[in-house]
């Protein structure tokens, strides 16, 4: 138990009271369970210091105040924007100079320009506790080699350059990873990230991927935008987190009339029934437009993915459950 001149009680969940007679009398004991408030006990606390018999303990440490945090602030972005750039360079010197800007960040968010890679290696010279990084455009293999000296990285969201196979392993400690135009290598990586939760995948272009079981069983949100020609890449990745997945999303269009007929998959709901996807909560269809083209369209086509799914498993239209929320 703590106290304070405030007389506020800090930290307690449950003690003992002793109680006992004027000259020698009887001694009565109880144990007490304290409510959200403190109880009576509060006002016997309050009564023992008036009553000049309760004694601060000057070595029991208690903060000063309700809010007494001492440190740099919790969460701290440092974000990239135009001004940052010359000419398609990322101004490094400058940005290093402030040191404020930096000094404390969690977060980095619109990486981009030449020179990233130079910016990166200086910050991970100095004790930056990088957990987030968030790059705008296409990223080198020369940044992602920096990326990847990042220990205390959780979350990253990039873009790879198309058609590239030069970039090395990912940090294998991501947390959620979401990637753009990912090489097959950056694509195999992510079975090997054990605490992986949320993943999203899009565009990928290279040859079909087979992927095995998860032996982590961690992914619980996964979203793929991925084509027709990749669909068996798609279904094996949802097979291999079949058992963890609670959340799903699928870039997918209403008819073959949209996109070339590139992103409709008229047999998708079979194609998951048949996955194992044991606990999946939430099946969602990301559509290519922010509102929903054909409402009628739609309806159906959900009511077709719900006709072969697990009942407990709730169909919805990202732009349509938007539009509701309006």
């Amino acid at each position: 138990m703590q106290l304070e001149d405030s007389l506020r009680l800090l930290t307690t969940n449950k003690c003992s009271v002793v109680t006992e007679e004027e000259d020698g009398g009887s001694t009565w004991k109880a144990d007490v369970q304290l409510g959200e408030l403190g109880d009576v006990f509060r006002l016997l606390l309050l009564q023992l210091r008036a009553d000049g018999q309760l004694a601060k303990v000057d070595d029991v440490a208690g903060p000063s105040s309700p809010a007494a945090y001492v440190g740099p602030p919790m969460t701290t972005t440092l974000t990239i924007t135009d001004k940052d750039l010359s000419e398609g360079g990322l101004k490094v010197n400058d940005i290093v100079r402030d040191k404020q800007r930096w000094e404390h960040a969690r977060c980095i968010k619109g990486l981009k320009g030449k020179g990233s890679d130079k910016l990166l290696r200086v910050l991970a010279s100095h004790p930056v506790h990088l957990e987030e990084l968030e790059c705008s455009g296409p990223v080198e293999p020369k940044v992602m080699e920096e990326v990847l000296k990042l220990t205390s990285l959780k979350r990253l969201h990039i873009e790879s350059v198309q058609k590239c196979d030069d970039y090395p392993d990912l940090p294998l400690q991501l947390e959620e990873f979401r990637i753009k135009f990912p090489s097959e290598r950056q694509l195999r990586s992510v079975q090997r990230m054990p605490a992986l939760h949320s993943l999203t995948v899009w565009d990928y272009v290279g040859p079909n991927v087979t992927f095995t079981t998860s032996e982590y069983g961690t992914l619980r949100w996964l979203c793929v935008a991925l084509n027709t020609l990749h669909k068996p890449t798609m279904l094996s990745l949802v097979r291999a987190h079949a058992s963890s997945l609670r959340e799903l999303q699928v870039y997918c269009t209403i008819s073959d009339d949209e996109l070339n007929g590139s992103f409709y998959f008229p047999e998708l709901g079979r194609d998951l029934a048949a996955s194992g996807l044991l606990h999946l909560k939430r099946l969602v269809l990301i559509r290519p437009k922010v509102k929903c083209t054909d409402v009628a369209g739609c309806l159906m086509q959900r009511r077709n993915l719900r006709s072969v799914l697990p009942s407990s498993v709730g169909v919805v239209c990202g732009p349509c459950a938007a539009s509701a929320l309006e």
